[in-house]
């Protein structure tokens, strides 16, 4: 886990690590969480700490890094500007 830190606070961190591809069991990196506390959001932190993360798994081997994100996250545009590009879909309906 990596924090962006100003003082003694802590904005904001990214949870990265390790997965499979579930049908050809390749490694690849991931990015588990991402998130900015509500007062510090807007003022350029997440993209530093994607930057970060993703620099980090570059070090340890990996070619590739995913991620999952609700549909209507504000940070899907983050994403996209970062080179993110949709894979799979996942679909849910209530019952």
């Amino acid at each position: 886990m990596y924090g962006k830190v100003r003082g003694v606070f802590v904005m904001g961190w990214i949870l990265i690590g390790t997965s499979k591809d579930q049908l050809t069991e390749k490694k690849y990196g991931f990015i588990y969480e991402l998130f900015v506390l509500e007062q510090f959001r807007g003022n350029g932190i997440s993209k530093p700490l994607i930057d970060s993360g993703i620099e980090h798994l570059k070090q340890d081997g990996y070619s590739e890094v995913r991620l999952s994100v609700y549909a209507g996250n504000q940070a899907i545009k983050l994403y996209e500007k970062t080179g993110f590009k949709n894979r799979t879909i996942t679909m849910s309906m209530p019952i």
